[in-house]
């Protein structure tokens, strides 16, 4: 055997209902004032091997259904050689039935009723076949745990799995990833969502998602942007003059963050989302957002892979990164198509009035 799967059966279980190979159409909200360039078509949940695949359907489930994606469910039998096919089609074939029976049992046990649109069933490194999929199946919203692919016994603050990671550098696709150690539930019913924003479009074309998540979900949708110290060449330590300037940028940057937030608001202020504004201007932007998730208890962060600079060589921005990789918050990083206009300087200029924002979203 020289081919290489990817293995699909789309009548896995024909006898169980909940696996039917048919478009579950979810009602679709009206037209925002800001346009999705996510193009986003599809939700893919990655189920592995380990106890966390419940809660990741879950948060899958919920994200989908706000913004009426049909659900999919994808698993990858993990195997060295599946380059050259399996070895022993038999021991190959009972492996593929347990991979079956393990998404069964998941779906099985959800309270209430949930519909798979469909389901893959893959052969290979997990890492490699999924971001493989991905980049086939162009407009997939994956998800996974941000620990995929990272034994118990390495697990630690701060660190992705091999498989997120991998996924995270090599496919073009959003991202959902539930950390671990969110709490269980039985459902996943979303109260506050965080929209970490920079001024930027590429910042800004989270909203759209965003306000459909919120509105499904009767949820507050918090806009942050956090001020970042300002550089200066100081010339001793007490340079007057230095400090008098730093504390006038901080202010004027402050008072310029609440006047675009505010603008921001007001624009997406319809009447069908509590839309609250906050805006911090005290340490790192990076563990300052992860702390401000914390204390304000949101249940969901989203953010643009990329900023306002947009380093296109880069998976992501290094904000957008390290909330990835030490959130304890379920987090959606939603990325660009590729034929998304970048943003344009007048445009942004505009939208803050004279910028002196630090350039702290990549």
């Amino acid at each position: 055997m020289n081919t290489k799967p990817p293995v699909t059966e789309p009548a896995l279980i024909q006898a169980r209902s909940k696996f039917r190979n048919m478009r579950v159409e979810f009602p679709r909200s009206s037209k925002d004032e800001f346009s999705d360039k996510s193009g986003i078509k599809r939700a893919v949940v990655c189920i592995d091997n380990s106890m966390q695949g419940q809660i990741l359907l879950r948060h899958t489930k919920a994200v989908a259904e706000g913004l009426g994606l049909p659900l999919n469910i994808l698993h990858v039998m993990e195997s060295a050689n599946a380059e050259h096919g399996p070895s022993d089609p038999i021991h190959w074939q009972i492996k593929y039935q347990e991979a079956k029976d393990h998404l069964l049992r998941i779906v099985n046990e959800e309270n209430e009723d949930l519909t798979i649109h469909d389901h893959f069933i893959l052969n290979g490194i997990a890492g490699d076949e999924i971001s493989r999929w991905a980049n086939d199946h162009d407009g997939s919203l994956m998800a996974m745990t941000s620990r995929c692919g990272l034994s118990s016994g390495t697990m630690r603050h701060g660190y992705l799995g091999e498989t997120a990671q991998k996924l995270l550098e090599t496919s073009t696709s959003s991202l959902l990833l539930v950390p671990p150690d969110v709490p269980a539930s039985a459902s996943v019913h979303y109260k506050r969502l965080m929209v970490p924003l920079d001024g930027s479009q590429r910042a800004e074309s989270v909203l759209p998602i965003a306000m459909r998540i919120a509105r499904k979900h009767d949820a507050e949708l918090v806009l942050a942007h956090v001020v970042s110290e300002p550089e200066i060449v100081e010339t001793g330590p007490h340079d007057k003059e230095a400090y008098d300037l730093m504390t006038h940028m901080l202010r004027y940057n402050e008072q310029n963050a609440h006047a675009y937030l505010d603008r921001l608001q007001s624009r997406l202020n319809n009447g069908t989302v509590a839309i609250r504004t906050i805006v911090e201007n005290d340490g790192d932007p990076r563990e300052r957002l992860i702390t401000l998730a914390s204390a304000q208890d949101v249940d969901l962060i989203l953010i643009s892979a990329h900023g306002r600079t947009g380093m296109p060589n880069a998976c992501c921005g290094n904000i957008a990164r390290h909330l990835v990789s030490n959130s304890h918050i379920p987090l959606l990083m939603v990325r660009q198509q590729a034929a998304s206009r970048p943003d344009h300087p007048e445009m942004s200029t505009d939208a803050l009035g004279r910028r002196i924002f630090s350039d702290w979203a990549h």
